[in-house]
């Protein structure tokens, strides 16, 4: 089975409409993927349907025709997800698949046991580029939405925002697994993760989750790596739960 490549329109299509991609998407679909006219694509919409297309003239600039209605794409999960600073490559891995997943919210967190601590600018060119991780992750498995990481957020600040029957600290000293603790919870209950970095959650913060009411959980007997940790928390949180009427 040929692979379907996507590509984002700023409106609603119609069928029959032609639409010229523009420059960066005309190349990708002309000289690195070699789309030829017949061809089948799909475009991705503002309102996450996707609609298919036949490539009219690869050029560069590449047009193409919408040839139906749009499907709708996969529903999200109400999973929120929120993570400790961890090395860029492992950030970029972590929004790559809470994209493919359905998780919309994700944020990164300055905890107690954070290294190098990226400043304003620095931290800006990074959430730039996992915005555009997301969102190549996201035209790869045909969501029309995805994740876009904001500034950094002290942990403090998250733990007063989050809905506490909603939360879930990631800890592997707790006592309840994340998995039969989740089990527990309504399938339609929004989830808020909170996954420390590859240090951890200091006693501080662990106390301070307990006392605002906030659970905590484990994944086993190790000791994981935020990115896998993050990783399996979000398998675990998004399975059964789709977000009703969502994208």
């Amino acid at each position: 089975m040929r692979h379907t490549f996507r590509y984002l329109v700023d409106h609603e299509p119609a069928d029959g409409e032609e639409i010229t991609l523009p420059v960066a998407d005309s190349h990708h679909l002309a000289r690195v993927v070699r789309r030829r006219a017949g061809d089948g694509v799909e475009v991705i919409a503002p309102s996450g349907g996707l609609w298919p297309c036949v490539v009219v003239d690869a050029g560069p600039p590449s047009t193409v025709r919408v040839t139906g209605s749009a499907r709708p794409a996969p529903p999200g999960s109400p999973v929120t997800v929120w993570v400790g600073l961890a090395d860029a490559g492992h950030l970029d891995l972590i929004v790559a698949k809470a994209a493919e997943l359905g998780v919309l919210p994700l944020g990164v967190m300055v905890t107690a046991r954070a290294r190098r601590i990226p400043d304003e600018h620095s931290w800006a060119r990074r959430a730039d580029r996992m915005a555009r991780v997301a969102e190549a992750a996201a035209r790869q498995c045909g969501r029309g939405t995805w994740p876009a990481p904001g500034p950094l957020v002290p942990f403090w600040h998250v733990l007063t925002e989050i809905v506490p029957e909603q939360g879930v600290m990631l800890d592997p000293r707790a006592a309840a697994p994340l998995a039969d603790l989740l089990r527990a919870r309504p399938g339609d209950q929004p989830v808020t993760l909170l996954v420390g970095p590859d240090t951890g959650f200091d006693d501080h913060e662990v106390d301070a989750a307990a006392a605002r009411g906030v659970a905590t959980a484990h994944l086993g007997g190790a000791t994981l790596r935020t990115e896998t940790a993050a990783i399996a928390a979000m398998v675990l949180a998004t399975l059964g739960r789709d977000r009703a009427g969502g994208p």
